[in-house]
């Protein structure tokens, strides 16, 4: 279990009931590094439970924008930092080979001293296809068929120490990585929004995460809050259901969600916040992602949101 993510869920009529909810923020990596190491030692110190960093080559609506990659960058955060759990938001299957990805993600577990986050996404941003020749996966089902091959082998890399593929997308032979994490067990988040990606989620994943959007490729399909979160409890109880059919336990799965609208809206008040994180909570949601404002005048508002409301949710 990871520090700061207790959950202790029960079902009454039905309803899951979650007793702690971890917030974590996602800094984008449009400013100088001088100013990036200050803001992860400010969510550090403000308790915040985990940093994230986006894996795009560019920043997909601002593709003008300084940006620094994100792997590289993560290396210098956990060097930075002492008790923030780091992690991609999330890393792109579609320009990162599964192998590779493992071998990366324990390295950075290590650098950090265990408190490294793996979160796996089927990616496709087009910018990061452009600008690199990868071709993106547009083959009907090649999305999916992708993502649950290559977490697999992510899995069994992190988990086992090796994997074997003799076909499919990736075919692997003698696959290994040594050293294993540092935390042992390192958890592997899958965003997932279509049914297929929640069956590789259910199948894979320590962290399930969602966002409130009808569809996955652009901030386009962000929805408002209360169909957010309608269509969230919705996902949350199809996700049930996948993780039972698969011999496994829901409460043992837990639940992230991005919320975009920090993104695009900014910082909430704090009882705006509290209200927000109800109501997500009621939908099956554990753990909560917010975004370090891009206008800096609301950096204050995000000191208020951490010192206030932080205290106030459930543990």
């Amino acid at each position: 279990m990871l520090p700061g993510a207790e959950a202790r869920v029960t079902h009454i009529g039905g309803t899951r009931m979650l007793s702690r909810v971890r917030v974590d923020i996602m800094v984008l990596q449009n400013r100088p590094w001088p100013v990036l190491r200050g803001r992860a030692r400010r969510a550090e110190e403000m308790g915040f439970t985990g940093l994230w960093v986006t894996d795009h080559l560019v920043n997909p609506y601002r593709p003008e924008q300084d940006w620094f990659e994100a792997w590289t960058l993560m290396g210098a955060l956990a060097l930075a930092t002492s008790n923030i759990r780091i992690g991609p938001m999330v890393s792109s299957l579609s320009m990162r080979n599964p192998v590779l990805l493992a071998r990366a993600a324990m390295t950075l577990d290590h650098l950090s001293g265990g408190r490294f986050d793996l979160a796996i996404g089927a990616g496709g941003a087009p910018f990061d296809h452009a600008m690199t020749a990868i071709p993106p996966f547009d083959a009907p089902g090649e999305r999916a068929e992708r993502l649950e091959e290559a977490v697999g082998i992510v899995s069994d890399l992190l988990r086992a120490g090796r994997a074997e593929r003799s076909d499919g997308y990736y075919p692997v032979h003698g696959a290994v990585v040594h050293p294993a994490p540092v935390q042992g067990h390192l958890p592997i988040t899958v965003g997932a929004l279509g049914r297929s990606a929640l069956r590789t989620a259910a199948r894979h994943a320590d962290v399930w995460n969602t966002q409130g959007m009808a569809r996955g490729k652009d901030l386009k399909g962000l929805l408002p809050h209360d169909d957010a979160v309608a269509v969230t409890r919705e996902r949350s109880e199809y996700f049930d259901r996948m993780l039972e059919e698969e011999g496994r336990d829901p409460a043992e799965v837990r639940r992230s969600y991005l919320m975009s609208g920090t993104y695009s809206g900014g910082i909430p008040s704090v009882e705006e916040f509290l209200a927000q994180a109800e109501d997500l909570r009621g939908a099956g949601m554990q753990e909560l992602i917010i975004y370090w404002p891009g206008d800096e005048s609301q950096e204050a508002a995000l000191e208020r949101l951490a010192a206030e409301a932080l205290p106030r949710l459930p543990d």
